[in-house]
């Protein structure tokens, strides 16, 4: 079962293409990193898929489902979202947090029911969040609270996860259990997608990888061939011989 179907998907801010007639799909077991760049796209490439912004060319099928036509609540129980940047102006505790996470199915102002608690108690156990749960969500440290909104997305049980920069700011630890977290979940049957920054972490689990370029340009395969220093020094304009290149494993 295809649970993402990516179709020639186009996307442009002005004259020149930043998507252009980009395809893949995720299945299943997937883990898929996201690499390029800055300005290539890769955030907005997720948005895209999202359904938060609308595609200039091409299609994105969730499930089957074109998802410029499914309704929000739809949405909800096709696709999860964690971005880059997630803001904590309230005062919650973590399982409140991780509870705003039914909204997205079960809409504003109706009250949890037991399944709601039910979904975020295995969210925050999938994560290793639960002993943090009456903590407040203001009081955690940066990988502690990448947890969290992890456990968030979770708690709408939804197949397909997508990421925006999950690693972004934290320490090595915590860089090393998000992707094994990450690689768990597309263990368990979910298909996972995750913008990276470095390539070296993308060998810490990723089956397949997606390597974006300014002007539309792509590459889409297995981890293996994509990771190779050659491809990834042709993407990010480094040598061959750079040191960041050479701490990414080069498999067979």
């Amino acid at each position: 079962m295809t649970l993402l179907k990516v179709d020639r998907l186009s996307f442009s801010y002005g004259p020149g293409p930043l998507i252009k007639d980009l395809s893949f799909e995720a299945r299943p077991g997937d883990l898929i990193c996201v690499l390029g760049p800055n300005g290539c796209g890769k955030s907005t490439l997720l948005k895209l898929l999202t359904g938060y912004m609308k595609a200039q060319g091409g299609s994105v099928r969730l499930s089957g489902e074109d998802a410029s036509a499914v309704a929000p609540e739809r949405l909800a129980a096709l696709a999860a979202y964690v971005p880059s940047e997630i803001s904590t102006p309230y005062d919650f505790t973590v399982r409140e947090t991780v509870l705003l996470g039914r909204i997205a199915r079960r809409g504003f102002w109706r009250g949890y029911s037991s399944e709601d608690a039910a979904a975020a108690d295995l969210a925050m156990a999938e994560t290793g969040t639960a002993a943090l749960a009456g903590r407040s969500i203001v009081t955690l440290s940066s990988g502690e609270r990448q947890l969290v909104f992890i456990a968030q997305a979770l708690a709408q049980e939804a197949k397909l996860l997508l990421l925006d920069e999950p690693t972004s700011h934290l320490d090595m630890k915590y860089k090393s259990d998000i992707m094994a977290l990450l690689a768990r979940l597309a263990g368990k049957g979910l298909a996972v997608a995750a913008v990276l920054h470095e390539p070296a972490l993308a060998a810490l689990g990723c089956g397949k990888a997606l390597l974006m370029e300014k002007g539309g340009g792509y590459a889409f395969g297995p981890a293996a061939e994509m990771l190779r220093p050659a491809r990834l020094a042709a993407v990010y304009g480094l040598p061959e011989t750079s040191p960041l290149l050479a701490s990414v494993p080069v498999r067979p």
